[in-house]
């Protein structure tokens, strides 16, 4: 009787079904209540906005984060004290907030990044796609079939080029999970793709998403 222990992998490439766009409203100046208020302003509109795209079932979630004011003192460059004209430190405010809008339809989502990179004090920082939450339970389930198949098909061709019978499966184990193992993980992956934006990037760039990519693998001890 002899052991095979193989391992089994699998990898299905499916279209991103969902987009998030990440947004961050901010500004910054030497008056504190011009800020919040430029800020606040900005951010009430693109909520606004996430809202009107989630009615219309363009969109399927969004989060909106309330604003926060930050302040840093300027510091001279020949290293004296921050003061301005008047001889009191010069302190500059910069405001936050962040905007996430999860998008079922690409052509809004490309719409209203285009529009919104035009805003004052938007930054577009990133578009996560992914799948949708109700197919993930399908995806992985096919993807950790395939690897288990593929750990089958590992076994019976050493089984075979070594002379041996069918080969009997014995134990299957997910990563981290074999005795004497070290570390664990998770059985699958799932990578979402991403559209990161530089500064000064145009807001006419083409957002067409690449394939999510979700993986499986196992190890499996077989007899023959």
């Amino acid at each position: 009787m002899v052991t095979l222990s193989v391992s089994g992998s699998a990898t299905h490439s499916h279209r991103a079904e969902r987009g998030v766009v990440h947004l961050v409203v901010g500004f910054e100046g030497d008056d504190r209540e011009k800020v919040v208020r430029d800020t606040t302003a900005v951010h009430a509109r693109l909520t606004e906005q996430a809202t009107t795209w989630r009615r219309q079932e363009a969109a399927t979630w969004f989060s909106a984060q309330s604003v926060s004011v930050g302040v840093t003192t300027e510091v001279p460059t020949d290293g004296g004290d921050a003061v301005d004209a008047t001889g009191t430190s010069s302190v500059r405010y910069r405001t936050r907030a962040a905007i996430d809008v999860r998008f079922r339809d690409f052509d809004a989502l490309t719409s209203w990044v285009g529009d919104v990179a035009l805003e004052p004090g938007v930054s577009v920082e990133w578009v996560e796609w992914s799948l949708g939450h109700e197919r993930r339970p399908e995806v992985e389930r096919a993807v950790r079939v395939a690897a288990i198949a593929d750990a089958v098909t590992r076994a019976a061709d050493y089984a075979q080029a070594l002379g041996l019978g069918q080969p009997t499966l014995q134990a299957v184990y997910e990563p981290g999970l074999r005795p004497g193992a070290s570390g664990g993980g998770s059985p699958f992956g799932l990578a979402r793709a991403a559209t990161t934006f530089a500064s000064g990037d145009s807001p006419t760039l083409d957002l067409h998403p690449d394939d999510i990519e979700v993986s499986a693998e196992v190890s499996a001890d077989f007899v023959a």
